[in-house]
């Protein structure tokens, strides 16, 4: 599958688990930034990298599920802190690609910065970082958001438990979110968010949820056939 983009500002959603998947990737890492580098300093183009908390927030949830006064808010700031450790760890290893210096954490953060790229985190419970994708979108004018996880395809079920689950290329938002749950829990492992979900097809972006291969995502940046799932 291939698709044409019209945009000089993209967001690409990193999954935490890609960064830290038992432990630290670092390969993972200096290839992503190599794409990143091209596409800044070869294309011209404006970057925000939206790094999740993946792997590394689910084994401090689980631990934190352990006790039972714990709460939903409880839950979602320990996701957002080990989030912050995974972004304030990609600005760092960047730096040398003249980031904006701080992880922006709120929409209201961003101003009309020179930098072309910026890395960001999380600032509140109630929501994961696909959420914060969609809310910097909307701040950057970008009308796409490239979800880079573990996940290399929506499926009509999880092809995990189920080997006859069915796999989408496209999706319209209203079937996308008839597949998912409507609320959002903290940990909630789907391609993309209900909340984001929701935001996303209100402002009219376009999501595109492509796997952990890095070569899939600079097929995709080149608009070459690519294995994964739009959702406009």
């Amino acid at each position: 599958m291939s698709k044409e983009r019209d945009t000089n500002t993209i967001i690409i959603a990193v999954g935490g688990s890609l960064l830290v998947p038992d432990s630290i990737d670092v390969s993972f890492m200096k290839r992503l930034k190599g794409i990143v580098e091209k596409l800044i300093n070869g294309r011209g183009m404006k970057v925000a990298l939206v790094i999740g908390g993946g792997k590394t927030a689910r084994v401090y949830q689980s631990a934190l599920r352990e006790f039972p006064h714990v709460t939903k808010e409880d839950l979602d700031w320990v996701g957002i802190k080990s989030l912050l450790l995974n972004a304030e760890l990609v600005l760092r290893a960047f730096l040398d690609l003249s980031p904006h210096p701080k992880v922006l954490e709120q929409p209201e953060d961003f101003r009309d910065f020179s930098e072309s790229l910026f890395i960001v985190g999380a600032h509140e419970p109630g929501f994961s970082s696909d959420t914060d994708a969609v809310l910097f979108a909307e701040r950057l004018g970008a009308k796409e958001i490239i979800n880079f996880s573990n996940t290399d395809y929506v499926y009509d079920k999880d092809p995990r438990k189920y080997p006859d689950a069915k796999k989408f290329t496209s999706l319209t938002w209203d079937v996308y979110r008839s597949l998912i749950p409507r609320e959002w829990t903290p940990g909630l492992s789907v391609p993309f968010d209900p909340i984001a979900s929701e935001r996303a097809q209100k402002l009219g972006i376009r999501v595109a949820i492509l796997g952990a291969s890095l070569e899939n995502l600079e097929h995709y940046l080149q608009g070459e056939e690519f294995k994964g799932t739009v959702i406009e």
